[in-house]
């Protein structure tokens, strides 16, 4: 996927550190804005008890759907699983016996209190595990009032813009768009996945969807800002970071802020040269009708 022009906003502080020190600072989720960033609120799409019900009413249609697929949860259930994939192929209306059987209020297949805890349990661990990852966040809109105003200290502060080196594999190519919606999605869009992907799914691929479901997600109320994040997971037992070098050749382009003070523009601008002397250097003002527009310096 080829990448938009993507740009960081600093205040002057900010600048002057990841312009003087060559590195992004990457945040942590319990720094964001938003308190629900980076989080998940529920496993299903429906309320947890109507979710059990159509795990209960669904699974025989699971296990039917992957007869022949050899089941890839952990012991016990992989030797269950297994058993009742036999039975369901040597005897084919064993799986409907067992479906009428459901239907008309014989014992359901899941605890419903077992299963609401086990969820619960479940967001949580996802929740804190979230947040051992590392987030740059960056955004494609460079004319932003908004943007000047929260992130650049009230136009004190600048843009960079961020070319990704593919030839020295950047990990800036992995910079992906945020999905903005209604509501923070449910870490599974249909409830029966939660059972199919658990019994044959792999577990590995299965992580890595949930992960980037959960960190590339916001509410419309944030869609004006635009944003592509690059998100590191910490690995097992490494110890916690905060910052990470960049290529110098990969900051391209430097957006002065309009309010920003001569001391500042004068500092900002030698340590941006010092560190790529080809990168382009733009004067942000004022237009006729005050929209903020950009000179090149």
């Amino acid at each position: 996927m080829s990448l938009p022009p993507l740009y960081k906003y600093l205040n002057v502080e900010g600048a002057k550190l990841t312009l003087g020190n060559r590195t992004f600072k990457h945040a942590k989720p319990s720094d964001f804005n938003d308190i629900e960033d980076l989080t998940i609120n529920s496993l299903f799409p429906e309320e947890t008890e109507a979710a059990l019900t159509r795990l209960s009413n669904g699974f025989t249609d699971v296990i039917l759907k992957h007869l022949d697929d050899p089941p890839t949860c952990s012991s016990p259930m992989r030797e269950k699983v297994a058993l009742i994939q036999y039975a369901y192929r040597t005897n084919p209306q064993a799986a409907e016996m067992v479906k009428a059987e459901i239907a008309k209020g014989g014992k359901p297949v899941f605890d419903v209190e077992h299963m609401r805890a086990r969820a619960d349990s479940f967001i949580k661990e996802i929740n804190d595990y979230m947040q051992g990852c590392r987030v740059l966040c960056v955004t494609t809109h460079r004319h932003s009032e908004a943007m000047w105003s929260g992130y650049a200290e009230n136009h004190k502060g600048i843009a960079i813009r961020i070319e990704p080196s593919p030839a020295k594999d950047s990990k800036f190519q992995l910079f992906k768009p945020v999905v903005y919606g209604e509501k923070r999605p449910p870490l599974y869009d249909d409830t029966l996945e939660f059972i199919a992907g658990g019994l044959f799914g792999n577990l590995q691929a299965r992580c890595r969807a949930a992960l980037d479901k959960i960190a590339y997600a916001k509410t419309l109320a944030w869609q004006h800002e635009g944003e592509y994040r690059l998100v590191i997971p910490l690995r097992e037992g490494e110890e916690p970071w905060n910052t990470l070098a960049y290529h110098p050749e990969e900051i391209t382009e430097l957006y002065l802020g309009a309010a920003i003070t001569d001391a500042d523009k004068q500092d900002i601008v030698t340590k941006a040269k010092a560190l790529n002397p080809q990168i382009a250097v733009f004067q942000a003002k004022r237009d006729n009708e005050g929209r903020v527009d950009f000179d090149e310096a």
